[in-house]
Formats: C-alpha cells, sequence, structure tokens
C-alpha cells in the first residue's frame, strides 16, 4: 500500500496490519524515550532556538534531516535512529529497532552521552522524569511544527490538561512485533489491560510547579483528562474479544485532525474519519497515507501501527529504560508468558479501567480498585517476563533486576524513592531532585 494509493475500505486496512506480521526469528524490539532541556543556571526549559542548538548538534553525523520553516524538526542518525522534537520541544530520541537488548542499550548510551556533550557548553541539562517537576503551563515554550499548530487549538477544547499532556510530559515507549492476526490480538489486548500496572511500576513523576503534586505519576494523571475519544485503553481490547474489523471501527470514530498534500498539513480537526474515508472532501479523496497518518494521532495505552506500541510508562533513567524493554520482551515475545499474561491481565470495561488508571497515578504500586491490587500483579507480571525471557533471550534477563528489587522486594516505584528522598535528606529542595534526575 503505497502512501499516494486510493483506499479500498474493504480490503487494505487489515491487509496493512496483516502484511506486517513476521515470524518470531524476525522479530525485533524499539525504545522511544523523551527527555526535557533545562538551562542549568535558572532551571527554565530550553527555547525553540536553544531546541535548535541541540538538534544542530546531531547535525554533522546525520543521513537524513527534515526541516519545516528553516528549523530542523527530525534527524537520523547513522544507525537509523530518529530525533524528533515533541511540543514543548521534549527532545525525542526513537532507536533503531534490533533483536539484542545489549544493541539498543549501546544506542541509548551514545545518545545520552553526545546529548550531555551537546548541552554542556551551552549550559543546558537534561532530566529522565514523566512530567515537568519545576515550570507551568505559561512558562512552557512551544515548538512550531505544523502538526502541533493544528492539535493544540483542537485538544485544548477536548481535555482540561491536553497541553500539560503536550509539553510536560515524557514517556518511555516500547515498541513490538507479531507473528499474524491472532498473534497481534493476544498481544494488543495484554498490551492495554496491563498498561495500567506498567505505569504503577515506572511511576516517576511525583513533582509539579516544583512540589509535590500528589500523584505517583503526574504524566499519567495529565493523560487522563486529555481527549478521551482517543486516549486510555482501546476499547475493542478490553471486553476479549479484539478483531482488526472492530479495531479499524474503532479508529474510524475518532476524529482527524489534517492531512498532508504536497507537502502541506490541510486541517481537518474534528473532522468526521468514517465520512472523509467515505467521501473524502471537496478539494481532496482520501489515499492511504491519511489512514497511517491517522494511526499517529490515536494516543490509547497501546497503539498500532506496523508494530504495537506500548506507551504507558513514565521516562527515567537509562536502567528503567532498559527493564521496560525487557519486561514487555519476556511478557509478550515468549508465547507461554503471552498466554499467561492473557489470563492474568485485569479484565474490565472502559469505566472500571478508568478508575485504576486514577488509583495507578495517586499511588502508583499501592493502587487498589475492586479486587485488583496493582502490586500483586506487578509482582506476577515481572515474574512471567523473567521465565519468558530465560527461555528467549536469557543475555537480557539481567535488565529486570531494577524491576525485582523495586516492585518485589522493596514494592516501590520511582516515585517513592523521589518523594521519599524529597521530604527527607533533600529538605524539599526541587534542585537536588533535578539533580538526580539528570541524564
Amino acid at each position: 500500500m503505497k502512501p499516494t494509493d486510493h483506499i479500498n475500505l474493504d480490503s487494505d486496512f487489515v491487509r496493512y496490519f496483516s502484511d506486517h506480521g513476521k515470524p518470531a526469528s524476525r522479530w525485533v524490539i524499539g525504545a522511544e524515550i523523551e527527555v526535557f532541556g533545562f538551562q542549568r543556571d535558572t532551571l527554565s526549559r530550553i527555547t525553540p532556538v536553544e531546541v535548535q542548538s541541540v538538534m544542530q548538534g546531531f547535525a554533522a553525523n546525520l543521513i537524513e534531516a527534515q526541516s519545516e520553516n528553516g528549523l530542523l524538526i527530525e534527524a537520523t542518525l547513522p544507525d537509523h535512529s530518529r530525533i524528533t522534537l515533541e511540543p514543548g520541544g521534549q527532545i525525542e530520541f526513537s532507536g533503531a529497532p534490533h533483536q539484542a537488548l545489549d544493541v539498543t542499550e549501546g544506542a541509548l548510551k551514545n545518545f545520552l552521552a553526545r546529548l550531555q556533550e551537546i548541552g554542556e557548553p551551552l549550559g543546558i541539562l537534561f532530566v529522565a522524569v514523566g512530567f515537568d517537576p519545576l515550570r507551568n503551563l505559561e512558562e512552557q515554550q512551544w515548538i512550531s511544527k505544523r502538526r502541533y499548530e493544528i492539535m493544540r487549538p483542537y485538544l485544548a477544547s477536548r481535555g482540561r490538561r491536553a497541553w500539560d499532556m503536550m509539553c510536560r510530559t515524557a514517556a518511555i515507549q516500547v515498541n513490538l512485533d507479531y507473528r499474524d492476526l491472532e498473534d497481534l490480538a493476544k498481544k494488543f489486548t495484554v498490551a492495554n489491560r496491563f498498561a495500567p500496572i506498567a505505569a504503577a511500576m515506572f511511576a516517576n513523576s511525583p513533582f509539579q510547579d516544583g512540589k509535590l503534586s500528589g500523584y505517583k505519576s503526574t504524566r499519567y494523571a495529565a493523560w487522563l483528562e486529555t481527549d478521551s475519544q482517543r486516549t486510555g485503553a482501546a476499547p475493542c481490547a478490553l471486553d476479549g474479544e479484539f478483531s482488526l474489523p472492530r479495531f479499524i471501527e474503532y479508529i474510524k470514530a475518532v476524529p482527524m485532525f489534517f492531512i498532508r498534500r504536497n507537502d502541506e498539513y490541510v486541517n481537518l480537526a474534528g473532522y468526521d474519519f468514517r465520512t472523509f474515508l467515505a467521501t473524502g472532501t471537496t478539494s481532496h479523496a482520501p489515499i492511504a497515507q491519511d489512514f497511517t497518518d491517522h494511526l499517529t494521532t490515536i494516543f490509547t495505552e497501546a497503539r498500532l501501527k506496523p508494530y504495537i506500541e506500548q506507551r504507558s510508562m513514565d521516562c527515567g533513567h537509562l536502567e528503567l529504560v532498559m527493564a521496560a524493554l525487557a519486561f514487555w520482551q519476556g511478557l509478550l515475545y515468549d508465547e507461554e508468558a503471552l498466554n499467561q499474561a492473557l489470563e492474568l491481565a485485569p479484565k474490565i470495561n472502559g469505566e472500571e479501567y478508568r478508575a485504576l488508571q486514577i488509583e495507578v497515578a495517586r499511588h502508583g504500586l499501592a493502587a487498589q480498585y475492586q479486587n485488583i491490587f496493582v502490586g500483586e500483579l506487578a509482582t506476577a507480571a515481572v515474574e512471567l517476563a523473567r521465565a519468558g525471557l530465560q527461555k528467549i533471550a536469557p543475555d537480557a534477563v539481567k535488565y529486570l533486576d531494577i524491576l525485582e528489587q523495586y516492585t518485589i522486594n522493596e514494592k516501590i516505584c520511582p516515585a517513592d524513592i523521589l518523594i521519599r528522598n524529597f521530604n527527607g535528606r533533600w529538605h524539599g529542595d526541587i534542585r537536588k531532585a533535578i539533580d538526580y534526575l539528570q541524564i
């Protein structure tokens, strides 16, 4: 399906996903992380000009670059990793997918080291945390990208904290392959149902405006007040009857943001996607690119592209990023672990799922909703992931050590450490928290 092809509504969407299935021998795993930049002296968020200076620091080694209005907005590195910009100037690194996690670890280390090298002479430091711990919404420095200029006003009408989500949050995302449509259904279901459990394990954002926010994951709380039509769990992943036709019916019901024609963005924010697919507009007929672009505007806990993207975890330091990759690899890439996870995952409806998310945002691993004890589920999931990795990638088991220490032994998430230190030896000094979170 080429980007400019006209769409056959009866077959193209299902074929798009079925064509991207792979045998297990070719499965890879990819990591994406977002980090915040601050001026070292003032702890103000870096400006768009300073963001450009950071991007230009990578320019000497690029194999491809994408610009808008004279600004570098995407950079592709020699190893095919990409660096892009989030709405508030967060720097996003999307690593090239690999089979071996130690290769991914090396790429992440290289990126973080280069980021530090670029930032040092500019007086910039970078932190790995799920939510901007210091600067309020009015202080944010928005990046002028055309898609964000369309999304920003529309999302403001769709959730009280939508702008917080855009410019004050940072996540770990894990990209995973599937064998066929049956395997896709299992993995997508588990990735959505276990999302609040993963969010609790990796909760790492207890600060807002320089003080404790009352949440273990302020990032997760912001997402809970952002456009309910395109966030939360994919509805067809909760009732045990996931299928691609049902998923496609769901995404047809999610309003549009834009289409692209001749390298220009056409604003269709709020336009009904189902109607657009059927009739187009007076100026534009639907093409395949409109479908793939629309997939990038679905922000569910796990979403489908040519792979499954699991996106429920706060950003954290490298050890946590590697733990996230190992956790999902062990849980989803071993057949026995996957089947057991499918049985173990909470079976709740959309309203109950949201209530569980709220509890997780506030309490992390200590969250409880009805008969769901998040800490107990997290322990079982980590043990499943370890058993899975022992069979399929024993060299990667070491990356789960930090999760075993936190989740099973100490029964804490990263936010608990931050809160304990902030209330204790840091004496409420947010600068010390920034020093701890610095990459």
